[in-house]
């Protein structure tokens, strides 16, 4: 008889519960400091340990449960194996991913489903949120572990919706190897005065930026982006001179940071023409004045794109990082000296 990796009998077949009900409750924060990885796994663990997913369960397929969270399937590979590494989930070849038949209880359960609502209730009272409280407490964890198996990242760009969007790539890239923390540029002295990371990372067009705020304390890795990004910016640069280029960001320093790299390109014979998202005057000038629009991923996801007439004038100022970025990565990370944690006492 076959076994399951976690040293059950395979056994029959028999017919499971879905838990597509249950994962629809899952609640995804996007702008939170915990990885959108680590706040799946720990709520698939709290459903599977509160009786929530009963033994047997299957969870939904990868594909589906990353169509449904708009996150990459990848991300619910790693979190499906960490549930099995854990002992809650065992995965069989064309069968899915199933709540094993004795999930683990932790010590003390209870007492410690006692003490988080009493934090949430002495925190509220404070001012402060349930997503600010788990966000603080997952930091202070993360610290008192070090040091440990993974090398931590800290991923800085000029807006949130790119650092966190790169902060995913990465983890999806390596797994197993890091935990990464999307960080704005600005904020990156603060959060290496208050925890510890072994790198910094971030894109060729920041580099100089975020090597003044790290300042030596850990090294900075440049990643190249793809060679479809910097086509982009050879249309704008074959544009006949005086031609206007509209910029639409989230921010004022998104936009400023997109003007000066296309400055830093050699663009310098068209006329930028800039919009911060929900500023109508600067947005009807773009769209009245530019011969391209070029809109970042914040303006993307507002969905400003409908905002504008001539939708062929519309261009994604996204990118995607080229093999040597990850490359470049790899080889840093292995440079950072890692072992497993040593148990802390209380």
């Amino acid at each position: 008889m076959s076994s399951h990796p976690n040293g059950e009998p395979a056994g029959p077949e028999r017919p499971v519960a879905t838990a597509h009900a249950h994962a629809a409750e899952l609640d995804i924060e996007r702008d939170s400091d915990v990885p959108i990885s680590t706040q799946i796994y720990w709520q698939l663990a709290y459903q599977i340990e509160s009786g929530r997913l009963q033994p047997g369960t299957r969870l939904p397929p990868v594909r589906d449960l990353g169509a449904a969270l708009r996150v990459n399937p990848n991300t619910i590979r790693a979190v499906y194996r960490r549930l099995a590494d854990a002992g809650y989930a065992v995965g069989r070849h064309g069968a899915g991913t199933r709540v094993v038949d004795r999930p683990p209880v932790r010590r003390g359960s209870d007492a410690l489903a006692g003490i988080v609502a009493e934090t949430l209730r002495r925190a509220a009272q404070l001012g402060f949120t349930p997503d600010e409280v788990a966000q603080a407490t997952f930091t202070a964890a993360t610290e008192r572990k070090r040091p440990g198996p993974h090398v931590r990242v800290l991923f800085a760009e000029c807006t949130t919706a790119d650092a966190n969007v790169d902060a995913e790539r990465i983890t999806e890239a390596f797994p197993d190897r890091v935990e990464v923390t999307p960080v704005l540029l600005d904020d990156i002295p603060e959060r290496l005065d208050r925890y510890h990371y072994d790198l910094v990372a971030t894109t060729t067009f920041h580099a100089d930026e975020a090597q003044a705020h790290v300042a030596g304390r850990v090294p900075v890795v440049a990643m190249l982006v793809g060679p479809g990004y910097m086509s982009l910016i050879q249309e704008i640069a074959a544009l006949r001179p005086g031609s206007s280029v509209g910029v639409v960001c989230g921010s004022q320093r998104g936009v400023e940071n997109i003007a000066e790299v296309l400055q830093l390109a050699g663009t310098t014979d068209v006329r930028i023409i800039s919009a911060v998202a929900h500023t109508e005057e600067e947005l009807d000038r773009v769209d009245r004045d530019a011969d391209l629009v070029l809109l970042s991923r914040e303006a993307i996801a507002l969905g400003l794109e409908s905002r504008f007439e001539r939708a062929e004038r519309l261009r994604n100022w996204t990118y995607e990082f080229d093999p040597a970025g990850f490359e470049l990565l790899r080889r840093a990370i292995e440079r950072v000296p890692t072992h497993e944690a040593e148990p802390v006492e209380a």
